[in-house]
């Protein structure tokens, strides 16, 4: 519990206009990250950036490396299901994907491929801005 505290605490950090503080939570992060190998913090990172589009977050989210990439595509599976934030997840997706990660060829093979598929296929038969209804 004191973990999750010291987290949320950290996440506020991370949007500071000083960019001292920023780089050291970002640091602090990553740190954690290396060291953790859980779900939990990249979960958390997730919901705190479809809440606040932080791009200190979508930095740190962009840059993870295995075996985080797992947790991050089964979040972003579990989002797109989600009407309410598909939009959101997509685009973070999208930001994921254009830095190219080395993970990148798991992306055939997770179960996040037939969700976006599911929305592919949506979107052929319904104009674009019905997005939000494929899942």
């Amino acid at each position: 519990m004191a973990q999750q505290a010291n987290v949320g605490e950290l996440l506020s950090m991370l949007d500071s206009p000083t960019l001292g503080v920023r780089d050291d939570v970002t640091a602090a992060f990553k740190e954690n990250l290396s060291s953790d190998r859980g779900p939990m913090l990249v979960n958390t990172l997730v919901d705190y950036y479809l809440e606040t589009n932080s791009q200190p977050v979508l930095h740190i989210l962009t840059t993870l490396q295995e075996p985080h990439d797992k947790h991050l595509l089964d979040k972003i599976n579990e989002y797109v299901g989600k009407a309410a934030t598909r939009l959101s997840i997509l685009s973070l997706l999208g930001h994921v994907i254009r830095l190219q990660p080395s993970w990148k060829h798991k992306l055939s093979q997770a179960p996040l491929l037939p969700s976006l598929l599911k929305c592919l296929k949506f979107l052929d038969l319904f104009p674009i801005y019905k997005i939000r209804k494929c899942g």
